[in-house]
């Protein structure tokens, strides 16, 4: 946001994409190609787009820089769904899944020819 001073101000929100957290947002948005995603929102003017392109540093400044001098699109909309409530990450990372299999499938000895 350092490079945009003096042209506004802009206000972040994150929300994990996918599953269940924010389908409404997701819908309005039409957010259906993948995530990361970035949204450009005015509450004013009730119109976003969405930076279609790779997620990087060089991207995003020119997804901003194109908002903020009018050369980007956007797209009108007319209901703005409701922010759901829900319990905060706890800042730990999920536990990973751990199979159980029978290793003996892997390293059969039957299977192998004598040398």
């Amino acid at each position: 946001s350092k490079n945009f001073k003096g042209v506004g101000s802009f206000s972040f929100s994150w929300f994990e994409g996918g599953g269940e957290a924010q389908p409404g947002l997701e819908k309005a948005f039409d957010l259906t190609f993948g995530f990361p995603a970035l949204v450009a929102f005015s509450m004013d003017r009730k119109a976003y787009a969405v930076l279609h392109g790779s997620f990087s540093e060089k991207q995003i400044s020119a997804f901003l820089h194109a908002i903020t001098t009018g050369r980007q699109g956007t797209v009108k909309i007319e209901d703005v769904p409701k922010v759901k409530t829900i319990e905060p990450w706890d800042g730990k990372d999920g536990a990973p899944i751990e199979e159980e299999f029978d290793l003996s499938e892997l390293f059969d000895d039957d299977d192998k020819e004598e040398l």
